[in-house]
């Protein structure tokens, strides 16, 4: 009867995912999120047409971004959205003064996906206040819009409106923008590039007001992943998955205690390892660590930190108990995360519908947000034992095994109890796994044995080595 059960429980499960979001971006005041099954859909503020759904107005549920199948990546801006469909061109849809989409045109704003010229091989984009920019598969960059400030990098302040690129290098992996005119670029080689305005001291060197063109600024060549966002303030991620910020730290979004004499233009290590981060544009910080649990500081005024308050906190807190967050993403006053079962979860400020609930009230803890055909059982979250089971359990020299879930994972990686990494290996992709490994190498204690897909956590467990 168990088995049975569980093969129930199952069956709707993958019945249901396909309605679930495989990824999420929040803009400013609202939120974008994409299906498996390729349909974009868009929530919250929608009356500069950022949505994309032919209309000016908000919406307080998900809805429907045209009627598009093909859509890859997104990214949700201060006032409109850019996406990549799966033949790799590129679209924006919103808010247009200064050419913010480059469609070729200074058009107010447009509430349906418009391509941004005619190139096929865009692979990222990031939006700004006012301008945008993005990564080709050849990895040269390009930027279009407002360029008052430098905000382009391309050594003018001429207004684009559409893509110019950015210098004549094709090494680039990573991008990053802000509201505040000023971004960040990373290099295939690791080293982290800056240019636009120096505001807060974001771009380092507070004798220099503002970079025309990209220019090496933190040392190293380790830097993995950046977030900006909406905000003041930098979180930045290297490869061995430390975490670092810099920035205005007024309200402790920097995890550096805001009373404190220190140069916020320097980076800070953050303990822990982390997998995911995000910056909102009301002073906080989010952020994933490798064991899938969610942390949250900074500035809290309507609860954005989903910790149940409203008090502000420069000491990182663990919101909930859960393990299984995989991305999170964070507006000016609200935030959204999924988890690995493919829920989505939102909190925060809600004036425009942004939390996608059907209401406009703000939610100070992470509430699953009901998505229409997204079936997920209250019970899948009672089967870690059935998914994953360990054994034998205390271990010694050999820890076997056995994972029956119904997401794909292609990672086993086992951690201490700080979050340090001590062993990984890359199994073959499936949902149907039986392994076992040596762990003699381990010093006594316990440990925690995660299943992940990429990057994502999908199940975790905790084991002790004797």
């Amino acid at each position: 009867m168990k088995k049975l059960l569980l093969f129930l429980v199952c069956l709707i499960y993958l019945n249901g995912f396909s309605q679930c979001f495989t990824s999420i971006s929040a803009g400013y005041s609202h939120s974008v999120g994409l299906k498996p099954n390729g349909t974009l859909w868009g929530w919250g503020f929608g009356q500069n047409g950022q949505l994309g759904t032919g209309t000016d107005t908000d919406k307080h549920s998900p809805i429907q971004s045209g009627t598009a199948t093909n859509w890859a990546k997104f990214c949700g801006g201060y006032s409109n959205t850019f996406a990549i469909k799966t033949d790799g061109s590129l679209w924006g849809s919103g808010y247009n003064l200064y050419g913010a989409l480059g469609i070729g045109s200074v058009v107010g704003h447009t509430s349906i996906f418009t391509q941004i010229g005619t190139a096929t091989n865009w692979k990222e984009v990031a939006a700004g206040e006012g301008y945008g920019i993005g990564l080709r598969e050849d990895y040269t960059m390009w930027a279009w819009g407002f360029n008052q400030y430098y905000d382009l990098g391309d050594g003018t302040t001429t207004q684009r409106n559409s893509p110019v690129q950015i210098g004549t290098t094709a090494d680039w992996k990573a991008i990053c923008a802000t509201r505040l005119q000023c971004n960040f670029a990373i290099k295939n080689n690791g080293t982290l590039w800056g240019w636009g305005i120096n505001s807060g001291g974001l771009l380092g060197d507070s004798s220099v007001s503002a970079w025309s063109q990209p220019t090496p600024r933190y040392p190293g060549n380790d830097w993995g992943k950046l977030a900006l966002g909406h905000g003041y303030h930098v979180l930045a991620l290297k490869t061995d998955k430390t975490l670092w910020a810099w920035g205005i730290g007024d309200f402790g979004q920097t995890a550096i205690d805001p009373n404190s004499i220190i140069d916020w233009s320097v980076p800070s290590q953050i303990p822990g390892l982390w997998n995911a981060i995000a910056v909102g544009g009301d002073r906080f910080s989010m952020g994933i660590k490798t064991d899938g649990t969610l942390w949250a500081w900074g500035k809290n005024a309507v609860g954005q930190l989903g910790d149940g308050t409203t008090n502000n906190t420069y000491i990182p807190l663990q919101v909930g108990t859960d393990t299984n967050w995989v991305s999170v993403s964070c507006g000016y006053q609200h935030t959204l995360a999924l988890k690995s079962d493919g829920s989505l979860w939102a909190w925060g400020d809600n004036y425009n519908g942004q939390l996608g609930n059907g209401s406009t009230t703000a939610l100070t803890l992470p509430t699953t947000i009901p998505i229409a055909g997204c079936t997920l059982s209250a019970e899948e979250f009672t089967l870690t034992d059935e998914v994953l089971k360990l054994f034998p359990n205390p271990a010694q020299e050999e820890l076997s095994l056995s994972y029956a879930g119904t997401a794909l994972i292609n990672t086993v990686v086992i951690y201490d109890l700080s979050g340090r990494e001590v062993s990984n290996s890359h199994p073959v992709v499936s949902n149907n796994l039986k392994a076992s490994f040596g762990i003699g190498m381990l010093q006594s204690g316990s440990y925690i044995l995660s299943l992940k897909y990429n990057e994502h956590t999908v199940v975790s467990k905790q084991f002790l080595k004797e």
